[in-house]
């Protein structure tokens, strides 16, 4: 099956030669492999190498620049990048020959090039059939991958066949290469062991042992591309079939690792306060249950200083809304208010779900409302009865120290769904009970009906 995204368009491949004779460990080569993802969507998987399709990145990235982070990245695999290589071509094909060659000029290739340009993503070392094919070349006097195209390519076809014909497809077609393109495991899961004799019982222990591992998840979704959007930490007693598991859902995407160990901590300390551990932890496993596009504006392909900061301050936000949104129970309660145009101030806003600022429609006209809107609003306003210069609610006499200017709104039957219509005196009233309090409502006056109601309280 051709990767039909990588077809078509200016396709610039990059080779990253890993350059080993033995295979990786899969799963550290999958771990880089998925690490790259920061810097191309299309990633292709040979034989200890990695292709990236670069020729449609959002910035042109330095060859130079982009191999020296790679080659941090593998080192925090644990991986030696010292004899690491980077070629660059147009096809899958040619980026492997400019990666071990360093050269595509067919008269300056040898020979053994012909089976990398047949199978770039698994030849490396040429077994007993592939010898004998090249010493047959050989024999008739060829010395370059220049030299097979002085014979007529049908003697070529006729005498090879398909092999040939792979050849020739790869090296001047290279576009259509065939490649699966490499797709990252999710959810994504780690796991932390330890001793028994570590005696971990308590909360500052845990978390230090949990920190490496969501530092490696947090790099993980970032290369994908991908924010937190609910946690799982499975504790693993020293007593067998004795789990203890902590969900911590986040109420907005998240990012900030400072803030989910954060919040970790304070779920941890809680729930040991709560119900301690009858024996001590030896491992733990955190499970990334859901996730959700990074609302970032730079995205994975942006460096400069000015994008890092949008980034950060967005993070920022979506960190304060996430903390503030698990310390309510009720996830539901978390929300953005949205202005409408409907007439009716307590259907004049929305509750909405944002995950940054600059997403928030209509926030500009939140912020110009807020010294005239009150802060709590209502959604049954209640009588009031006026008793010369007191208000009466709910049995208590309220004095009128001041009444602002009035604000009349009114909307007719065929202005205001689902109503009647409407006619309202609105003031801003303050008022002190009889201990001294003061308080700033916002009340109204029914015209239709006669009847003063309470609406907000500031």
């Amino acid at each position: 099956m051709r990767d039909q995204k990588s077809q078509g368009g200016d396709q610039e491949w990059w080779c990253l030669d890993l350059g080993q004779g033995e295979l990786l460990d899969r799963d550290r080569f999958d771990r880089l492999t998925e690490s790259l993802l920061r810097f191309s969507p299309d990633l292709v998987q040979g034989r200890n190498r990695i292709f990236l399709e670069m020729g449609r990145t959002r910035k042109h990235l330095k060859l130079s620049g982009v191999f020296e982070r790679i080659r941090a990245l593998g080192a925090r695999l644990g991986l030696d990048g010292g004899y690491w290589r980077l070629g660059v071509g147009s096809t899958i094909p040619d980026s492997w020959v400019q990666t071990r060659w360093r050269t595509l000029d067919l008269q300056a290739l040898p020979l053994d090039a012909y089976y990398d340009y047949i199978s770039p993503l698994d030849s490396f070392e040429l077994n007993r059939g592939m010898r004998e094919r090249i010493g047959v070349f050989r024999a008739l006097g060829m010395k370059t991958l220049a030299s097979l195209f002085s014979i007529p390519k049908e003697a070529w076809l006729v005498r090879f066949g398909e092999e040939f014909d792979l050849f020739l497809e790869n090296r001047e077609h290279g576009r259509g290469f065939a490649g699966t393109r490499f797709v990252a495991s999710i959810p994504l899961t780690s796991a932390v062991h330890w001793n028994p004799e570590d005696c971990v019982l308590d909360a500052e222990p845990m978390i230090f042992r949990l920190k490496p591992v969501l530092d490696q998840l947090c790099e993980r979704l970032y290369a994908l591309h991908l924010s937190f959007k609910r946690v799982e930490v499975v504790l693993r007693l020293d007593r067998r079939g004795v789990d203890r598991k902590i969900d911590l859902p986040f109420s907005f995407p998240q990012t900030s690792r400072v803030l989910i160990i954060k919040l970790l901590r304070e779920r941890l300390f809680a729930e040991m306060s709560r119900n301690p551990l009858s024996d001590p932890v030896v491992s733990a496993t955190i499970t990334v249950l859901e996730t959700a596009k990074r609302q970032s504006a730079s995205g994975r392909f942006a460096f400069s200083a000015q994008e890092e900061a949008i980034e950060d301050r967005e993070e920022r936000w979506m960190e304060l809304v996430s903390y503030l949104g698990l310390k309510v129970e009720d996830q539901s309660q978390i929300f953005q208010a949205e202005v409408t145009e409907h007439p009716l101030p307590e259907r004049s806003w929305r509750k909405v779900l944002r995950s940054t600022p600059e997403e928030k429609s209509g926030s500009e006209s939140v912020s110009a409302l807020l010294s005239k809107r009150p802060t709590r609003l209502l959604s049954d306003p209640p009588k009031l009865f006026r008793l010369g210069p007191y208000l009466k609610h709910e049995q208590a006499l309220w004095m009128i120290r001041e009444i602002s200017d009035g604000e009349r709104l009114s909307g007719w039957m065929w202005d205001v769904e689902d109503t009647s219509g409407f006619d309202r005196s609105y003031y801003r009233v303050k008022v002190e009970n009889g201990g001294g309090l003061l308080e700033e409502w916002w009340i109204y006056k029914d015209e239709r009906e006669g009847v003063l109601r309470l609406h907000g309280v500031y």
